[in-house]
C-alpha cells in the first residue's frame, strides 16, 4: 500500500510471535522505551484523541516516549500536559523542541528512571532537506558511564515507492553520523523507515552492511522476507489499524499490511551484556497478527480488549511500539572487612558481601578477585540483578603478623570497573603458660616451711604468659584445683582470668587448725589453661604447683624449737608496691648476708650483713637501693648466703 509522502511512526521494534504478549503478562522491565507515531499532533482532534492516547499509553508502563509527526514546540507542550501528566501527574518531562522543515520527533522522559544528556539535529541528505533526524542522547537515573549511554535516532524517511535512492541517500547520512559515535556507544536507529521490500531497499542494506567503521552498524531483530502485504510478516505491520469507516483525521487507510515502523540496534545492544535489548519485549503494540488488511477492531477482538483497539484506531494511523532493555550491572560492597584478631594456624575466613543493585531484569555482575599478599581471595563470581552474593575471603595464619592490603574487585559494572576493599587482620602466636616470666616453668614447689599451728602465712602462687607481647595471644587461666593435703591447703578468692604482660597471682593459704604435729601435708596445685578464645585457641599445658607445710613437734622448752633447716622464702607481698617481708631461717649460728640483685646482677641493696643465733627471722624491706631511693619497676633477685652453704635467691617484683 503505497501512502502519500507525509510523517509517519518514527519508532518501532517488533519481534516472532512469541513475543507478542497481552498487557496482563507484561513483565518486569529495567527501561521501557515506546515509541508512537501521533498522526499530525494536535491537528484538529489533538483534544478529542488526548483520551485515546491515554487508554493506549498506561498499560504501556513506559520510562521513555519518542514521539513522531509533533507540529510544533506548542504542540509538544500540550501533549505533556494533557496527555502524559494526566495519566500520572507530575513523572513526565520533556526536551526543547527543534522544529524543522517538515513535523518532529519529540522525546518524553521520567526524569526517576532516565537523565537526558543531551540532543541534536540533522538533515541526512543535503540534496534535499525534507525531515530531520533528531537525535537523543539518554541515560539510565544513577549512571555515569559512557557504556551506559543510549542514543535514539529518530528517523522518517522519503515515503513511497519509487523514492528508493532517496531513502539511500538519506540512510547513508544517518550511518555517516553514527560511525563518527565514540567507540562502543549504544545506539538505536528507527521511525517510519518506509521500505517496502528488503531486497529492494538499498537504503537498508546501508545500515547494515559492513564497513570499515562499524560504530555505528546495525541488525535486524526479524528475519528475512516480504515485509510488505505478506501473511508471514501479519504480526509486525504497525500501519494502518483502520481500513475503512470512522479513523482518525487525516489518517492513511488500508489496514494492517506495511512493516514502515522499525527498530533496529547497534550491534554491542545484540550482546546480552551491560546495556542491550532484552528477547521477547519488542511488540507491535495491538497486533495479534489476526488483522491482516483489516481493521484492528475487526474480528476476533485483540487480546487489550475492544476498547483498545478502538483508541488504535481513533488515535492514530500508526500502533506504537515498546522495547525493553537491559540495564548494566552495579557492585555495591563494603569499603574494608576486618578480621580482627585469631592465633596462629586458625582457619580464618570473612564473607564479603557483594551486590548488584541494578534492577532486574539488569545484567549479572560478573566480578574477579585479586587479594593483597596475607589474604586468599575465591574464584569468579556472578551476582544476579537485585541480588547479593557472599565472596569467601581469606586470612593466612602460618605465621604471626599484623596483615592489611587492599583486595581489588574487578567487573563489568561499567560505573565502576575496579573498586577496592581495605581488609586487615592480625594474626598472633600462641600463648604460653608458666609459672616463671622469664623461662618455661610448668612444675615448681611452693613450700610453707615448718611452722607451729599458728606460725603458717598465706604464700603466693603467679601463673605467667611467657615472653608476651602485641603479637602473642592471652593466657586463659580457667582453673584452679588443690588435691591432697588433708583439705588444708586453699586458693583465696580465684576466678578465671586473662593473663597478658601482668602475672595473673592469688594467694595459697595452709590450715594448720587442729593439725597433727611433727608431720607434713603435701597437696597438688594444678592450673589448667588454653589460649584466649579466639579462632585457632589451642589448650596449654597445665601448670603444675606443688604444696608443702610442716607441723613443728612441739618442745617443754620456752619459745618454739629452733629449724633445722637454713631457707630462704619467698617475699611476701610479691610484688613489692610500698614494702616486703623477707622471711629466712638459719639452722645453725653464723653470719647471715641478705641481698638484692637487679636481672643484670648488679648489686641495688644490702638488706643485712652480720652474724645472727640459729633460729627464724624477718626483716621488713621497703624497696629502697643502696643510695636510699625507690628502686624502679622491674623485677629483683633477693639472695641469702651463709658461711659454707649455697646461695638462695628469691624473686621479687617492683610495681610501681
Amino acid at each position: 500500500m503505497a501512502l502519500p509522502d507525509r510523517p509517519r511512526h518514527a519508532w518501532s521494534a517488533v519481534l516472532p510471535l512469541a513475543c507478542l504478549v497481552v498487557f496482563a503478562a507484561t513483565p518486569a522491565h529495567a527501561l521501557r522505551v515506546v515509541d508512537y507515531n501521533i498522526l499530525n499532533y494536535p491537528g484538529s482532534s489533538g483534544s478529542a484523541r488526548a483520551t485515546y492516547y491515554q487508554t493506549i499509553l498506561a498499560p504501556l508502563d513506559a520510562d521513555v516516549i519518542v514521539t513522531e509527526e509533533m507540529a510544533s514546540s506548542t504542540a509538544n507542550t500540550q501533549f505533556l500536559n494533557d496527555v502524559l501528566n494526566v495519566m500520572e501527574p507530575g513523572e513526565w518531562a520533556t526536551v526543547p523542541f527543534v522544529d524543522g522543515n517538515d513535523t518532529d520527533a519529540s522525546l518524553f522522559y521520567k526524569p526517576a528512571k532516565v537523565t537526558f544528556l543531551g540532543q541534536w539535529s540533522f538533515y541526512p541528505n543535503p540534496s534535499n532537506l525534507l525531515r530531520l533526524v533528531h537525535v537523543y542522547r539518554i541515560m539510565p537515573a544513577g549512571y555515569t558511564a559512557a557504556a551506559a549511554e543510549l542514543r535514539l535516532y529518530a528517523c522518517h524517511l522519503k515515503a513511497s515507492t519509487g523514492y528508493e535512492s532517496q531513502r539511500l541517500a538519506e540512510c547513508t547520512g544517518i550511518r555517516d553520523s553514527m560511525n563518527a559515535m565514540p567507540p562502543g556507544t549504544h545506539a538505536l536507529v528507527g521511525g517510519d523507515m518506509n521500505f517496502y521490500t528488503q531486497s529492494a531497499e538499498t537504503g537498508y542494506a546501508k545500515l547494515l552492511e559492513n564497513q570499515t567503521n562499524n560504530v555505528g552498524r546495525v541488525y535486524d531483530m526479524l528475519p528475512a522476507g516480504a515485509w510488505h502485504d505478506g501473511s508471514t510478516f501479519a504480526p509486525y505491520h504497525t500501519q494502518s489499524p483502520c481500513k475503512d469507516g470512522t479513523c482518525a483525521s487525516g489518517a492513511a487507510t488500508g489496514g494492517m499490511d506495511d512493516r514502515f515502523d522499525m527498530l533496529l540496534p547497534t550491534l554491542n545492544l545484540g550482546t546480552g551484556q551491560g546495556l542491550s535489548t532484552l528477547a521477547g519485549t519488542v511488540k507491535a503494540v495491538g497486533n495479534d497478527g489476526l488483522h491482516l488488511n483489516l481493521n484492528i477492531t475487526d474480528s476476533p477482538t485483540i487480546p487489550e480488549g475492544a476498547a483498545y483497539a478502538t483508541a488504535l484506531k481513533l488515535a492514530s494511523d500508526h500502533l506504537p511500539v515498546r522495547m525493553d532493555l537491559q540495564l548494566p550491572a552495579e557492585i555495591s560492597t563494603d569499603a574494608s572487612l576486618a578480621f580482627g584478631s585469631v592465633i596462629v594456624g586458625a582457619t580464618a575466613t570473612g564473607n564479603l558481601t557483594v551486590s548488584n543493585p541494578a534492577l532486574a531484569p539488569a545484567d549479572s555482575l560478573n566480578c574477579s578477585f585479586v587479594a593483597p599478599s596475607g589474604f586468599t581471595a575465591p574464584g569468579p563470581l556472578a551476582v544476579v540483578a537485585g541480588g547479593s552474593a557472599a565472596a569467601a575471603i581469606g586470612l593466612g595464619t602460618a605465621s604471626a603478623g599484623a596483615r592489611s592490603g587492599d583486595l581489588t574487585i574487578t567487573s563489568d559494572a561499567v560505573d565502576s570497573p575496579s573498586v577496592t576493599v581495605a581488609l586487615s587482620g592480625t594474626v598472633l602466636d600462641h600463648a604460653q603458660a608458666s609459672l616463671d616470666s622469664l623461662s618455661a616453668v610448668r612444675t615448681d614447689t611452693l613450700d610453707f616451711g615448718q611452722h607451729d599451728a599458728d606460725g603458717f602465712t598465706p604464700q603466693p602462687v603467679a601463673v605467667h604468659d611467657r615472653d608476651y607481647q602485641a603479637l602473642r595471644a592471652r593466657l586463659a587461666v580457667n582453673t584452679a584445683t588443690i588435691v591432697g593435703g588433708d583439705g588444708r591447703f586453699s586458693i583465696a578468692g580465684f576466678t578465671p582470668a586473662l593473663v597478658a604482660g601482668t602475672a595473673g597471682r592469688w594467694s595459697v593459704s595452709f590450715d594448720a587448725a587442729g593439725a597433727t604435729p611433727d608431720s607434713t601435708y603435701r597437696a597438688t596445685l594444678t592450673f589448667t589453661d588454653a589460649d584466649e578464645p579466639l579462632p585457632g585457641a589451642a589448650a596449654q599445658p597445665d601448670l603444675v604447683v606443688g604444696l608443702l607445710a610442716r607441723i613443728s613437734a612441739g618442745t617443754t622448752a620456752v619459745g618454739p624449737a629452733p629449724p633445722t633447716l637454713t631457707r630462704l622464702y619467698p617475699p611476701m607481698p610479691n610484688p613489692l608496691t610500698a614494702g616486703s617481708t623477707l622471711r629466712f631461717d638459719l639452722a645453725r649460728p653464723g653470719n647471715a648476708r641478705l641481698e638484692v640483685f637487679d636481672l643484670s646482677g648488679r648489686r641495688v641493696a644490702q638488706i643485712t650483713d652480720q652474724d645472727y643465733a640459729a633460729g627464724r627471722y624477718s626483716l621488713r624491706w621497703d624497696g629502697r637501693g643502696e643510695s636510699g631511693l625507690p628502686l624502679g619497676s622491674g623485677l629483683y633477685f633477693v639472695r641469702l648466703s651463709t658461711r659454707g652453704a649455697t646461695p638462695q635467691t628469691a624473686r621479687l617484683a617492683i610495681v610501681r
